[in-house]
């Protein structure tokens, strides 16, 4: 037997939505942490890194999650994808060279590892603006930073180009910077 009750229902003759829920638009000029995913009050999506590429693209898409931290059996985080990533031509290629099928490439095969995402620490956001946010976005070519607790030592959220472009209702390109030198010389080839 449950110990739950059921609530008293009402009518809603007459009734308008609170001033105080609609929210103020956001702009460049808005605090930083307006932004940002907080995963004390969301979860953070974490995918196991084992997970086929079309077990994590479904799951993102029925999630409508653009984005997923990765994390191995031992529950550490060690590294992202995105819904982007999944679905890129990245997957036909890493298949042709790994000589396996696609359906055998796992979400390790793709994800970005922890050592080449970015973070930026808690107390930068709090005193900082979108606009600081996406311009650090832009100088070091990625799409997202993860906001971390230096106290102690904690992922305690995201901040992502596509989220600002989605609240602000603004395009933002952002051209990846070159990690290695095949990619120094692919960005050289294909401007």
């Amino acid at each position: 037997m449950s110990t739950y009750k059921n609530l008293p229902l009402c009518d809603l003759e007459g009734y308008e939505i609170s001033r105080q829920s609609m929210t103020t638009p956001l702009h460049l000029d808005s605090p930083a942490i307006e932004i940002m995913a907080n995963f004390s009050r969301h979860t953070a999506l974490m995918l196991m890194d084992d997970m086929s590429i079309e077990q994590a693209t479904n799951l993102l898409i029925n999630a409508h999650m653009s984005k997923a931290l990765v994390r191995n059996e031992h529950d550490q985080f060690i590294g992202m994808v995105t819904l982007a990533d999944l679905q890129s031509s990245r997957v036909l290629s890493i298949a042709n060279q790994l000589g396996v099928n696609r359906r055998d490439l796992t979400i390790t095969n793709l994800m970005k590892p922890k050592d080449q995402c970015t973070g930026v620490q808690l107390q930068f956001v709090l005193t900082s603006t979108i606009g600081d946010v996406l311009q650090t976005l832009k100088t070091e070519g990625v799409q997202y930073l993860l906001v971390v607790a230096q106290n102690n030592m904690e992922i305690v959220g995201m901040i992502s180009a596509l989220d600002i472009a989605k609240s602000l209702h603004i395009p933002i390109q952002i051209s990846p910077k070159p990690r290695n030198f095949q990619e120094v010389m692919l960005a050289v080839v294909h401007p």
